[in-house]
């Protein structure tokens, strides 16, 4: 695969998705495949390959990762029942404001989001990929979850934030994009990332980091409170 070195431009432009290390073979093969993530499986509609458009969206979007890592059921199968009620009914209503709630105070939640984010900057890559506008993607496609019609409480508990989210609008958001529906990358098109000779994913982070428009405690405080944990910042 072509090897891509990220520099100063790539805070605001380019497009980039990330994947696990062990896709690479694959990915060289096939490209980027549509898909739905196994989280999403009862939120999004169609199988799209997602991205972010520069860095500065790459750490929004783990800052709404792990915000929802931190909210994500431990039982099996909650998950699921609790995107079909979510906002159906007042008792609904009561019973998940109760949960967010209650998780506000559950420290074992965000134990267990922080070590699954030591995981994927363990075994994850950032990939830089040639998309066009038009062609590939558009920038009026809708985000297949807002356009479900659930109230902005819960998608702000869900991850959302109006501090990098237009939730007035069912567009995407630019550290939200995605493919057209049932439309893939390919593997021509795609370069892997690397940062002063390394590939590795915590190495890019701190380059943005260190190089960020945003102000990253205020815009991304839930990604802030992990590095800040981790010992990073």
């Amino acid at each position: 695969m072509i090897k891509y070195e990220i520099s100063l431009k790539d805070i605001d432009f380019n497009y980039f998705h990330f994947t696990k290390k062990k896709n690479i073979i694959s990915i060289e093969e096939k490209g980027l495949l549509p898909k739905k993530s196994f989280h999403a499986q009862s939120l999004e509609v169609t199988k799209k390959v997602f991205f972010v458009e520069g860095l500065d969206n790459l750490l929004i979007l783990f800052d709404c990762w792990i915000n929802i890592c931190e909210k994500y059921p431990l039982i099996p199968g909650f998950f699921n029942i609790g995107t079909k009620i979510k906002g159906k009914n007042i008792f609904s209503k009561l019973f998940i404001k109760a949960y967010f709630k209650w998780i506000e105070f559950n420290k074992l939640h965000k134990f267990v989001s922080y070590k699954y984010f030591d995981r994927f900057l363990k075994k994850y890559i950032l990939l830089n990929i040639d998309v066009k506008e038009g062609l590939d993607f558009s920038f009026d496609d809708m985000d297949q979850i807002k356009a479900k019609g659930y109230d902005k409480y819960f998608l702000m508990k869900a991850g959302y934030s109006l501090k990098y989210s237009n939730l007035d609008s069912i567009k995407m958001d630019k550290w939200n994009l995605h493919t057209f529906s049932n439309h893939g990358v390919d593997s021509k098109k795609i370069k892997l990332c690397y940062i002063n000779g390394s590939y590795n994913m915590l190495d890019i982070i701190k380059y943005a980091l260190a190089n960020s428009k945003l102000d990253v405690e205020n815009i991304c405080p839930v990604l802030w409170g992990y590095l800040k944990t981790r010992k990073i910042l």
